[in-house]
């Protein structure tokens, strides 16, 4: 079954290296977003065509010089992940790589990000293995600061109710798991040598504490200029007061956390979308809640 595995990772690899492959894959995700639009824009038709808006482009504008704020720090706390379990590679190469596994990332399903990226470590000779089990850490690392950046709301005033109250309990339960997580390293890094070695694995990582706090701290940033972002486009059809941005900062942490969680292996089937735009909906009229999620 590895074998096979192998096998086809490399397969995807050739196939992604080659130009005309790689437009075709391009098209395939424009196409899949645009349907996705298409569907959104049927389902509200009636509440769209009622509506007499105004955009602002000079925000949209704004919104995409600005897009480096939400793309960067999640890409550098891909970096120091990887140095908190001993992987130290030039920022510049994982950036790199983060950078092209992206698009894999699209679509439907983690097979195709995580396959990717294993296959771009190995010309550095880094292990699959050590590759997966670092992107697991970051999936898990990422879902537990964005319920946790849910609180946001909570603290703009903005009230969880209705079908997305578990998020209260979900943003509450993630304090003390992280602060667990971060005081259980020193124990964490007696016992798994041990645990590692029995099963033959000979590759044992030493996860450093300090840098584990580092990442926490990246990703929380990582959510914030998500929320930025958020927060600009929203000037362009529904303008809102400076007093609201954490509350966005909670909705697009939340939102990432819920596809990060319940929709981990149907990613790009509107999961994110759907939460946010519950979540936006407790922020401005739910039609211009639609169209700020689209």
């Amino acid at each position: 079954m590895r074998k096979r595995l192998i096998s086809f990772q490399e397969k995807m690899n050739d196939a992604y290296q080659d130009r005309i492959t790689r437009r075709y894959l391009v098209f395939g995700i424009l196409l899949v977003s645009i349907g996705f639009i298409a569907i959104a824009v049927y389902a509200n038709w009636n509440e769209l065509s009622d509506q007499d808006f105004n955009f602002d482009f000079r925000y949209i504008i704004l919104a995409v010089i600005i897009y480096p704020a939400g793309m960067l720090p999640t890409a550098l706390s891909w970096h120091t992940l990887l140095r908190t379990i001993g992987i130290h590679l030039p920022i510049r190469t994982n950036l790199r790589n983060f950078s092209l596994s992206a698009l894999p990332r699209h679509i439907p399903g983690f097979f195709w990000y995580i396959s990717s990226r294993s296959l771009l470590y190995k010309e550095d000779n880094i292990s699959a293995a050590r590759i997966v089990t670092a992107s697991a850490i970051d999936i898990i690392l990422l879902a537990l600061t964005g319920f946790l950046s849910a609180l946001m709301l909570l603290v703009s005033g903005i009230g969880i109710t209705g079908e997305i109250d578990f998020l209260r309990t979900a943003a509450f339960m993630t304090i003390p798991i992280l602060l667990l997580l971060i005081i259980s390293i020193p124990l964490v890094n007696r016992l798994l040598p041990y645990f590692l070695k029995r099963r033959g694995v000979s590759e044992v990582p030493n996860i450093d504490q300090k840098n584990l706090i580092l990442t926490l701290l990246v990703m929380f940033i990582a959510w914030a200029g998500g929320g930025l972002i958020l927060f600009v486009l929203a000037q362009a059809i529904y303008p809102l007061k400076w007093s609201l941005y954490p509350a966005m900062i909670g909705a697009w942490g939340a939102a990432g956390a819920v596809s990060l969680t319940i929709g981990i292996g149907i990613q790009g089937f509107g999961i994110r979308e759907i939460t946010l735009g519950a979540l936006l909906s407790l922020i401005m009229p739910p039609v211009f809640a639609i169209i700020l999620t689209v």
